[in-house]
């Protein structure tokens, strides 16, 4: 697939990978990250109604990281990757996350 590809076309896969990436890294730390936050919070004992803001606003700030990974766009066609997070290929054009990595790693 990378031969039959010019190296512009390369480059948006890459600059669209590793959007992909940052993306899905993110949502990664902040579902990771919720568990230590709510034991930091009970540690502090900040009270009951700032301990539930601050949760609520990890909340928020989850699922519009969720939101914004469902946003990023195939390189190849330029629309919309998919709207679940974990889809492996393109809703589009049919690009897989596999055959994109491949491109990217210059296979």
């Amino acid at each position: 697939m990378a031969g039959e590809l010019s190296e512009q076309d390369v480059q948006r896969y890459r600059i669209g990978w590793h959007s992909y990436v940052t993306r899905r890294n993110l949502m990664v730390v902040l579902f990771v990250g919720f568990v230590p936050l709510g034991i930091l919070i009970a540690k502090l004992k900040l009270g009951e109604l700032i301990s539930f803001a601050v949760l609520v606003g990890w909340i928020v700030v989850y699922l519009t990281g969720a939101w914004w990974l469902t946003q990023w766009k195939c390189p190849r066609c330029g629309k919309i990757f998919a709207n679940r997070l974990w889809t492996q290929r393109c809703i589009s054009c049919g690009l897989t996350k596999d055959e994109l990595a491949e491109v990217v790693r210059g296979k």
